[in-house]
């Protein structure tokens, strides 16, 4: 066959006349370079030219693997930062491979052409002469080897095409990169213009100068993407062994430290309230990460092809991820300053006129955030991609660190944004608004969260503040010319209902509505809602301002003294022939949001918001609005203090100090709840309060008092008492004749005191309300000791009803633990025991012990608590 025949040509015909014709005549059989020729025998100088391009592509492909021009620019190093590479020829091996590709081809293409030649040569008569260089092949022979090679021809002229688009795509590349040889010296040029110096920043650094960023759960957001781009530098160093060898490595490298110091630069400028330079800092930093993860691109482009010959896929997927993140913090970041930069020309609206609008403020807020928390969605998909393995040892509890903080930082962002009807709402974007301020002191616990010693009123319209006060509340009772009958309860202390004692009821929606009524008896306007704080708000802020001196009263408040200062000002250290003791207070308020609208750290105001937000999921800040669309947003948002709905167990503990001084300030509270489920599906419960006076000894003669407690525990309608023990039973009678005095009665109050039965073994006042039933009694604590008052009652329904559903295997106990509002925190163990027969299936919460035939939830109820678990019946 052709192809085990050794084939030795030697050109004697000269080929410098590609015009010339040159015949079979004249070629020298024996000795001679076989070239591709025509039907008429004459030479093909077009598939020449072809075999030659080809022939030439081997010394193209050595010399075009690195090109580095010198470049006369501000930088001896620039050439090795921004290499000019061609993808595809990084290595040896790579080159030694292409060049074998390139001689098979050209030698398949000089068969190819031969056999064509000689095939030609047979069907027009002519012989080779030497028949011991070449022995004839029969024509039907010829033209099998052939069809045979030309058919191995078109394989590799596909082949071949691949070849011609590389060299394509490297000299687009070259270029490409050639132009960005050029825009980065104009780039250092004009970085040596502005003589711009940035230093290398450790993470010691950042954490010197910014404080510690993930101490607690109010922490700046901007600092996150600081440390997301410091990961950025340092990951991309911890995956860098995985570009060995390949020039991109330096460029990226380059560029994300760049983009980690203009973040880092850009948070310096907000702090100093720079906030065009900060937006010019951020721009940089999306731009040197942009550039950062088209190298990356780059590279993955590059090693997708041979991944087979790289192990280290995975850290080049999670370094990508991480200058992702890098970039898109780095655009959150400049939304962010946009929003900070609206924020820093807000005045104290208690002290000074703002020409802005508060409501246009939060248009433009909003759409910062939005667009903000849209990067920031993104920065949080990327982070989650990025296996923590791939990343250094000494990165991955910092890297777990911004993963943990990303979705906190996300919560707060989204809760503005969903919450925007609300606040637009709030600030008169749908006409001029009236809010009713009630300060509530959770050391005098009442039922919405304390006794209300002041309140003020806030008049805004289309986000400007027209007017805003707060005045001790005896002021506007004063003015109370309507004779109401108080709950029987405070009949102990007060003759007469009235606005300080409105708070009575626990559901918040029913004594707000109870004392917009009361303020309008008063001569006060008609409002559109009320909001309602406690003091832990004013402590939390302090501990962001730091102290404050206040001349007047010649004391400095700080978090540690805020409640016990402010108490011994109200008690005793007021002037008394003002009567204003709670002007302190009214003094304040404006001095505290004063050092937060006027700080430099945007620190502040996240931190300050957020303040705000754990106090509406805590109830120390309450929402009532008129607005009935209005409230029902609010009540979703579990804001609006409701008594919770409940289909199986419910708990909610409500302490009301009457006559009990301050002391509820130094009260311990423990809540402990059992229920015991019984083979055939009963549940009976045991609930016990403890309650620790920790007073006797202070210097504060309104925390050695005696705690008066009328407390009311609700639980699921139609439950039925069988004990109570640690109570004081106690019958309070009418100060006055009501009836004769002409006092008028209040509906809601009439309705629960016409629905009271008195429990005759135990004297517990039992009653319905808000869809519970609720059992009440006085308890007393004195200074230095401990009472406890315990409840057993059955619950009014049944696991695994055999009468209704005989089939039924399957079903669940759970209960609701709801908090009262006001309250610091009351410990709580609830606990859930059942027979062997009942199977496990599921639990609620995960950190639940559970050990055969019990299930037991501990903690602190400072919010609502929820537990649960589903039996199978065996």
């Amino acid at each position: 066959m052709l192809g085990n025949k050794n084939w030795i040509f030697t050109s004697l015909v000269s080929l410098d006349d590609k015009n010339k014709k040159v015949t079979k005549n004249r070629v020298i059989p024996q000795m001679f370079d076989v070239r591709p020729v025509d039907k008429t025998g004459n030479l093909d100088w077009e598939k020449i030219n072809r075999v030659e391009k080809i022939a030439k592509a081997k010394d193209f492909a050595t010399e075009y693997n690195v090109v580095e021009e010198p470049v006369d620019f501000f930088s001896a190093n620039l050439e090795r930062d921004v290499p000019v590479m061609l993808e595809g020829y990084e290595s040896d091996s790579e080159k030694r491979r292409i060049e074998e590709e390139i001689r098979k081809r050209e030698e398949l293409e000089l068969r190819v052409e031969l056999l064509e030649a000689e095939l030609s040569r047979q069907r027009g008569g002519g012989r080779i002469e030497d028949k011991n260089a070449f022995s004839t092949v029969d024509s039907s022979e010829w033209e099998q080897e052939l069809q045979l090679a030309e058919k191995i021809k078109r394989e590799e002229e596909k082949e071949n095409e691949r070849i011609r688009k590389e060299y394509l795509l490297g000299e687009k590349k070259e270029r490409r990169l050639e132009e960005k040889l050029q825009k980065e010296a104009e780039r250092r040029e004009k970085k040596m213009r502005r003589s711009m110096r940035t230093g290398h920043f450790t993470f010691g650094d950042i954490f010197g100068v910014s404080g510690n960023l993930f101490s607690t759960d109010t922490r700046k957001a901007a600092l996150v993407f600081v440390f997301a781009g410091l990961l950025v530098v340092t990951g991309i160093g911890g995956v860098s062994f995985a570009y060995k060898g390949i020039g991109i490595k330096g460029n990226v490298l380059g560029v994300s430290q760049e983009g980690y110091e203009s973040l880092t630069a850009a948070i310096s400028e907000i702090s100093n309230q720079n906030f065009e330079g900060s937006s010019e800092k951020f721009t940089q930093a999306f731009e040197y990460f942009s550039e950062a993860s088209t190298e990356m691109d780059r590279m993955g482009a590059l090693l997708n092809e041979g991944s087979r010959f790289f192990p280290y896929i995975s850290k080049i997927s999670s370094g990508k991820n991480i200058l992702e993140a890098g970039r898109h913090l780095s655009l959150a970041g400049g939304y962010m300053n946009e929003v900070v930069k609206e924020i820093s020309v807000v005045k104290n609206p208690l002290t000074e006129k703002n020409e802005v609008s508060f409501l246009e403020l939060f248009k433009k807020t909003e759409r910062s955030m939005e667009a903000a928390t849209g990067e920031l969605n993104l920065a949080h998909q990327n982070v989650e991609k990025v296996k923590i393995d791939d990343l250094p040892e000494e990165m991955r509890d910092k890297f777990l660190l911004l993963r943990q903080q990303l979705p906190r930082i996300l919560e707060f962002s989204e809760a503005f944004l969903k919450n925007s009807d609300i606040f637009a709402d709030l600030l008169g974007g749908n006409g001029p608004r009236k809010y009713l301020f009630l300060f509530q002191n959770n050391n005098e616990m009442r039922a919405t969260g304390g006794f209300i010693g002041s309140y003020g009123l806030l008049d805004i319209s289309n986000g400007h503040v027209k007017n805003f006060f707060i005045d001790g509340i005896f002021n506007p009772d004063g003015q109370l010319t309507d004779k109401i009958v108080p709950p029987k309860p405070i009949q102990k202390i007060s003759a007469a209902w009235s606005l300080h004692d409105s708070n009575w009821f626990p559901n918040f929606p029913t004594s707000a509505k109870e004392a917009i009524l009361f303020y309008e008896k008063t001569g006060g306007p008609t409002v559109d809602g009320v909001i309602t704080f406690t003091p832990v708000i004013l402590q939390k802020l302090l501990e962001i301002t730091g102290p404050i001196e206040m001349e007047e009263y010649d004391v400095v408040l700080d978090s540690e003294n805020f409640i016990e200062q402010t108490q011994y000002e109200v008690e005793e250290g007021y002037d008394k022939e003002e009567n204003r003791p709670k002007k302190i207070l009214s003094d304040l308020a404006p001095m505290v949001l004063d050092r937060i609208v006027n700080s430099k750290d945007p620190q502040t105001f996240l931190r300050s918001a957020q303040v705000f937000l754990e106090g509406l999921g805590e109830k120390h800040i309450l929402i009532y609005s008129e607005n009935k669309d209005l409230q029902e947003i609010i009540s979703q948002k579990k804001w609006s203090g409701e008594i919770l709905d409940s289909k199986k167990d419910y708990l909610s503990v409500i302490n009301t100090n009457i006559n009990g001084y301050k002391t509820d300030g130094i009260i311990e509270e423990k809540i402990s709840h059992k229920a015991e489920i019984s083979e055939a599906g009963s549940i009976v419960n045991t609930v016990s309060v403890t309650r620790k006076h920790n007073g006797g000894n202070s210097d504060y003669e309104w925390w050695n008092k005696v705690n008066a407690n009328y407390m009311r525990v609700y639980v699921p309608e139609g439950s039925q008492l069988l004990s109570v023990e640690g109570q004081t039973r106690e019958i309070n009678e009418p100060p006055l004749d009501y009836e004769k005095l002409g006092f008028k009665k209040d509906k809601l109050v009439q309705r629960e005191e016409e629905s009271v039965v008195t429990d005759e073994n135990t004297g517990t006042r039992i009653y319905k309300e808000d869809g519970k039933t609720v059992f009440a009694n006085w308890t007393y604590v004195s200074p230095q000791e401990t009472m406890t008052i315990t409840y057993k009652y059955v619950l009014p329904f049944k696991l695994f009803p055999a009468l209704f559903n005989s089939d039924k295997h399957v079903d669940s106990y759970s209960l609701v633990a709801q908090k009262q509002a006001g309250s610091v925190g009351s410990d709580l163990v609830s606990e859930v025991t059942y027979p062997d027969s009942y199977g496990k299936k599921w639990s609620y919460p995960d950190n639940a012990e559970s050990n055969s035939g019990m299930l037991r939830l501990t903690g602190k109820l400072n919010t609502d608590k929820f537990m649960g678990v589903v039996f199978e019946k065996k």
